[in-house]
């Protein structure tokens, strides 16, 4: 199969499900990974990332043998006028690398998209939901959603990560073809790699981590409660920080983001791990692909109730409320059962993303074999 992918995150951004997808179906299709056009304006802090991607302007980066990387020029402006241009701009670029055949997969609702696949020839559409993309972005919630209704209505196959998502497919439009497919993780990876001790946990002990984007869907509240209460245990949040306000306590530490080859390490040397995300909708259409991360190693994790995540509240601790997080978290430290973390190491086995691709090459196929 020919796969023109869009992608809702840069190729060298956190390695997550984009990435994994990416790797592991190019070994079998022609796979080209679009980098993202993007939902809002540019900001100040956007530069440096503007241009890098314009030195790598109309080069075909080829990763590996069916993997390629392409970026693509347009108008990093979001203005009714230049949404009318860039169409017209992308679709001549784009045109070389589409045919009748080819299997176009959106990740995220481009207001640029409908224009330019309207006017171009391809094989099938796949439009896939990994957030509530409206609630990511409020100050543009009814743009989105009215392009994310578009997608669902001309789509031959939905996939979400979460039941929540694909609801939302289905009252977008009833009888929509929708596949849940959820997150996981590369369980050899994580298990088979150096675990060494990361230099900046040199001398703590009891620490409480979570890896990840540490952005406004992180219960910051709870975060400095769990931090006030127990003055005793080190918490610690490794990833980009797309937050505002970040909790100010001695004992709560940021580490900006690391290379994927070392998240192994980070993780095993949390002693708990954490998904302090802020309760509601948007949580509950989340699959967090760091569940299963933790999982890998067998570690315990305390999460706000999520969910995605009842399925797993024999191997996690949910919390309803901040006192009920805490109490949760104490328990896990104590925790002496072995038989649980293997439990947990066989979740994350049966959700490793090898078999996950093949899952998501099953559905595309589908739509290409008559």
């Amino acid at each position: 199969m020919k796969i023109l992918y869009f992608s809702l995150i840069d190729w060298d951004f956190i390695y997550q499900r984009p990435q994994h997808l990416a790797e592991r179906l190019s070994s079998k299709n022609d796979f080209t990974y679009v980098q993202p056009f993007g939902l809002r304006n540019l900001r100040f802090s956007d530069f440096h990332r503007v241009f890098r991607r314009f030195q790598s302007l109309f080069k075909r980066l080829d990763v590996k043998r069916g993997l390629h990387i392409k970026d693509f020029f347009f108008i990093p402006i979001i203005a009714p006028s230049i949404t009318k241009i860039n169409p017209f701009l992308l679709r001549y670029q784009m045109n070389s690398h589409v045919d009748s055949e080819t299997i176009i997969w959106v990740t995220y609702p481009s207001p640029l998209m409908p224009g330019i696949l309207e006017g171009m020839k391809y094989g099938a559409l796949v439009y896939e939901m990994m957030d509530d993309y409206p609630k990511v972005h409020p100050r543009s919630e009814e743009d989105i959603r009215r392009v994310e209704a578009w997608f669902v209505d001309k789509a031959a196959l939905v996939i979400t990560t979460s039941e929540a998502l694909a609801e939302k497919a289905e009252r977008i439009k009833k009888g929509v073809r929708i596949r849940v497919i959820g997150n996981g993780v590369d369980y050899d990876f994580f298990n088979n790699g150096p675990k060494v001790r990361p230099l900046e946990f040199k001398g703590l002990e009891k620490i409480i981590g979570y890896v990840g984007t540490i952005s406004e869907w992180i219960d910051f509240e709870l975060v400095d409660y769990l931090a006030e209460n127990r003055p005793d245990l080190n918490f610690i949040f490794v990833g980009p920080i797309r937050a505002k306000r970040l909790p100010l306590k001695k004992n709560i530490r940021f580490i900006d983001t690391i290379d994927y080859e070392k998240v192994p390490a980070y993780c095993n040397g949390f002693d708990v791990c954490l998904i302090p995300f802020q309760r509601g909708e948007f949580a509950d259409a989340v699959n967090p692909v760091k569940l299963f991360e933790y999982l890998a190693l067998g570690k315990p994790v305390v999460s706000s109730y999520m969910r995605e995540l009842e399925r797993y509240k024999d191997v996690i601790y949910l919390a309803g409320d901040k006192e009920d997080f805490l109490t949760n978290v104490e328990i896990a430290l104590d925790e002496k059962d072995d038989r649980i973390r293997e439990l947990r190491r066989d979740i994350a086995r049966r959700n490793d993303w090898t078999m996950i691709s093949e899952v998501v090459d099953r559905e595309l196929l589908k739509l290409v074999t008559p």
